[in-house]
């Protein structure tokens, strides 16, 4: 399967890969990381202390290798370094929630760090160019950060770069868009929700071409909204600290992820750890092919995803569907139909002037509530629709109440494990807290 997309991540790849064969180039790499962590790492070479490395001849020898999870990095993450302490350039913590045990910690290398601008800078290439203005609002002032290694990439095309950090006022963050003469932006879906809906309350003018949303799951609704708010093309970005930040983005005809797939293998596997054929929806699974610091084979992400059977419409012949949420939690609807937290994305974000919201269920009873922009009292009340719609998805009573809130998102939202941009808790996986 070679790699004939016309944008300029799969350009990237191609080059990098050398022009070989992408499965020819992912088993090679993935020989020489098992070599690798079976000499360096003392947690990788009890777990593959009766592994015969050089049987594994194929994808389906390698799929009988043990899955790597977030309890492995919580119990014996040290244990997996394959480099020296000295070699470290930055570890990123992770705190699960629910727990107050031991947190997850990740260790790159000054490699691993620049194999990510290099991601970065090819795949922002995608949405922006030497004309372009572009605004980072993720953090960034700590060297190796998602925001500081976003900078990097995308200062490399050439256009200008303007690192803001997290929205705490939306005004000032608009008025920021304003004064640099932004042209395209990344940040968090629900923060960058909140700047707009911002900038149209207070009468503030934004045009944009277009915008990256990462850091959590992107919402279709938030995704609709903000191209009519501002008529920009938005596009995702799939990507978790243990993937090195950078997973997959969009490319111009946005509909699903371009993999980084010379630096990582990417799987789909079933709840019992089958790997599912393309077109199937499992949990996602990928393998570092690249890294030195902490290398990840097999790694259990806990998202929900699928390969899709067509090829992209650029040419790139493996194209990654939007991610679906969380493989666990949520809420089980009164017919027995398991929901997530993206069922309920979908509703309330729909409704125009709302930027965030909590949900809890109890009691047979689902409490929602609702923020609203400060400033947006022409807005039509959206309790009505929401508790309509709930109620009717999830078969529970539903209460809706709203807050009108300044600032940063009030409902900051909740974490799952998982903290795609090292910022500890303060961008949070939204979830469905029980009462």
């Amino acid at each position: 399967m070679n790699h004939t997309g016309r944008n300029p991540l799969e350009q990237w790849i191609m080059t990098k890969t050398g022009g070989k064969d992408i499965r020819e180039y992912q088993l090679e790499k993935m020989l020489e990381t098992l070599r690798y962590v079976v000499e360096k790492s003392d947690f990788y070479r009890a777990r593959y202390q009766s592994l015969d490395i050089d049987a594994i001849r194929s994808f389906r020898d390698f799929e009988a290798i043990p899955f790597v999870t977030a309890e492995d990095l919580t119990d014996s993450g040290a244990r997996m370094l394959c480099a020296p302490e000295s070699e470290i350039e930055r570890i990123v913590t992770l705190q699960s929630s629910g727990t107050t045990g031991a947190p997850k910690r990740v260790y790159f290398t000054k490699e691993d760090l620049e194999h990510t601008v290099d991601f970065f800078h090819h795949g922002m290439r995608c949405l922006v160019g030497e004309d372009d203005n572009c605004a980072v609002f993720l953090p960034y002032q700590t060297p190796g950060s998602a925001g500081d290694l976003l900078r990097r990439g995308i200062e490399r095309i050439g256009c200008g770069v303007y690192p803001y950090g997290l929205i705490e006022d939306g005004a000032d963050a608009a008025g920021f868009i304003q004064q640099k003469k932004i042209t395209s932006l990344a940040g968090n879906p629900v923060q960058v929700l909140k700047l707009a809906e911002t900038a149209r309350a207070r009468g503030m003018e934004i045009r944009l071409n277009s915008v990256l949303l990462s850091t959590d799951y992107v919402p279709d609704a938030i995704a609709g909204r903000l191209t009519a708010l501002w008529g920009c093309a938005v596009y995702e970005h799939y990507g978790m600290t243990e993937m090195g930040f950078g997973g997959g983005v969009y490319c111009e005809y946005l509909n699903g992820y371009h993999t980084r797939e010379a630096d990582l293998y990417f799987e789909v596997v079933s709840e019992r750890g089958e790997v599912l054929p393309d077109g199937a929806y499992g949990e996602i699974v990928f393998t570092t092919l690249t890294r030195n610091g902490m290398p990840l084979v097999r790694y259990r992400t806990g998202d929900r995803g699928r390969f899709k059977k067509e090829r992209c419409a650029c040419g790139a012949p493996r194209l990654m569907e939007k991610i679906r949420g969380r493989v666990h939690g949520g809420l089980t609807a009164a017919d027995g139909r398991a929901l997530h937290i993206r069922d309920f994305d979908e509703i309330i974000f729909a409704e125009d002037r709302v930027t965030d919201y909590r949900a809890a269920y109890g009691g047979g009873t689902v409490e929602i509530s609702v923020q609203i922009v400060s400033g947006a009292s022409d807005a039509e009340d959206p309790r009505k629709n929401i508790r309509e719609k709930i109620r009717a998805m999830t078969g529970y009573d539903t209460e809706v109440t709203i807050h009108a809130e300044t600032g940063a998102p009030r409902f900051s939202s909740e974490t799952t494990g998982r903290d795609e941009t090292g910022t500890g808790n303060r961008l949070r996986k939204r979830r469905i807290e029980a009462r």
